[in-house]
C-alpha cells in the first residue's frame, strides 16, 4: 500500500507538473541566437523516464520558469552538445546525470566538466566553485577545518591507509562514503574490526577516500537552507527512539517545523559567507541535543531539495502521513512542485542581481 501511495503521489505531481509547464510562457524567450544558455543534461526522452524517480524533469522547467519571470532570453542544449559552447552563460541542474561512465566520484565528473566550460570562457550557474561542495564530503570536511567552521571530528581516509593511521580512532564513529547522499553510504562502527572490514567494502566500491567521523551523541538535526544571508527554510528530523541512527526520514524519522534556534542564526549565516557560496542547505546538530552548546556543521549541499510545511490544518499529523495523502488542496505533491518552482526563481534572481 505504502508503494501504491507513492506511485500515486509521484504520478500526481508529474501530472500537475505538466499542468503548470502548459501555462509557462517560455517559447516567447526560446531564442536560438541567446547569449544564454539552459543545459538539460540528457535527453528529453531520458529525462522523461527518471523522472518518476528523480527531480532533473521538474528542476529543469523551475529552472526555466525563473529564466522566463526574469525575461532572459535562452536557447536549450541537450547533453553532450554543450561543449562545442563558448563564452556564453550555462544555466543547469546539478545531478548524478552528468556521469556518462557511471564512476564512483560522480561529484567529480560534473565539477571537471563545468570547470573545463569555464575555461572556455562560459560563465556556469552554479560556478565550479561550487559544484566542489556537491556530495564530496572530504572536500566540505577539509573546507569546515581550513575555515574553522564547527563540525565533528573527522578523519580522512585514503584507499592505501595503515592501521597507524587509524590507531588513535575513538569509538563509535560514523564511516560515510565521500559521495553519496539522503544518507546512504552511511555505518556506525563499534569497534577495530567492523572498521576494517567496512573501509575495505568502501574501497572496493571504487572510492578512493572516505571520511571517519565521532558519531556525535543526538537524537535530532537541523536542516536549514540559506540563500543571500537569509535563512529560507528549516525544519528538524527526529529521531524518537533511543538508539542512534540516520535522521533522514527514510528511516522512520519524523519531520517537525518551528522552534528555530535563534541564537544561532547569524552564526549559521556565517558558515555560508566563509564557504563564499550564494546558497546552501546545511545539516546542523548539538551534541547531547544541547541547543546551548556550539552547533556542528555535519554536511552542506549548494544543490538540495525542500520539503514544504505542513499546512495549518494538517499541523497535528506526522509529516510521513502528509505526504501520502492523495487530496487536491494542500497536496504535499502540488506543494513541493510550487517550493521548487519559488525556491529556482528566487536563486535564479540572486544570480542575476550579482552577476552585473
Amino acid at each position: 500500500m505504502k508503494k501504491l501511495n507513492r506511485l500515486a503521489s509521484k504520478i500526481l505531481a508529474f501530472l500537475y507538473l505538466f499542468l503548470k509547464i502548459s501555462k509557462l510562457k517560455w517559447f516567447k524567450n526560446h531564442d536560438s541566437n541567446a547569449e544564454s544558455i539552459v543545459w538539460i543534461k540528457t535527453n528529453p526522452v531520458f529525462t522523461l523516464l527518471r523522472y518518476l524517480r528523480h527531480n532533473d524533469l521538474l528542476s529543469d522547467f523551475a529552472l526555466i520558469e525563473a529564466l522566463v519571470q526574469n525575461d532572459i532570453k535562452f536557447k536549450i542544449v541537450f547533453g553532450k552538445n554543450i561543449g562545442k559552447y563558448n563564452n556564453k552563460k550555462i544555466y543547469y541542474t546539478v545531478s548524478e546525470n552528468c556521469n556518462p561512465y557511471n564512476l564512483a566520484n560522480y561529484s567529480a565528473t560534473l565539477y571537471h566538466t563545468v570547470y573545463e566550460l569555464e575555461q572556455q570562457g562560459n560563465k556556469l550557474y552554479p560556478d565550479s566553485d561550487e559544484v566542489q561542495y556537491w556530495e564530496n564530503k572530504a572536500f566540505m570536511q577539509q573546507k569546515f577545518k581550513e575555515l574553522g567552521i564547527s563540525h565533528p571530528e573527522t578523519l580522512i581516509v585514503n584507499r592505501n591507509y595503515n592501521n597507524e593511521d587509524l590507531s588513535k580512532i575513538e569509538f563509535p564513529v560514523l564511516i560515510k562514503e565521500i559521495h553519496s547522499a539522503g544518507s546512504r553510504g552511511i555505518t556506525k562502527i563499534n569497534n577495530a574490526i567492523q572498521l576494517e572490514e567496512t573501509l575495505q567494502k568502501v574501497f572496493a566500491k571504487g572510492h578512493s577516500k572516505t571520511i571517519v567521523q565521532k558519531l556525535v551523541n543526538m537524537r535530532k538535526d537541523l536542516r536549514v537552507v540559506v540563500l543571500d544571508n537569509k535563512i529560507m527554510s528549516f525544519y528538524w528530523r527526529v529521531n524518537s527512539t533511543d538508539e542512534w541512527k540516520p535522521t533522514a526520514t527514510s528511516f522512520g524519522n519524523s519531520t517537525e517545523f518551528g522552534n528555530f534556534p535563534e541564537q544561532w542564526e547569524e552564526l549559521i549565516k556565517s558558515f555560508l559567507q566563509k564557504m563564499k557560496l550564494p546558497t546552501g542547505a546545511f545539516d546542523i546538530t548539538w551534541e547531547n541535543d544541547d541547543l546551548n552548546t556550539i552547533p556542528l556543521v555535519l554536511e552542506v549541499s549548494p544543490s538540495y531539495q525542500l520539503n514544504p510545511s505542513l499546512p495549518e490544518r494538517f499541523k497535528n499529523i506526522p509529516y510521513k502521513e502528509y505526504k501520502k495523502k492523495l487530496f487536491i488542496r494542500d497536496a504535499y505533491y502540488k506543494e513541493y512542485v510550487d517550493v521548487v518552482f519559488k525556491l529556482r526563481v528566487d536563486i535564479i534572481s540572486y544570480y542575476l542581481r550579482n552577476s552585473q
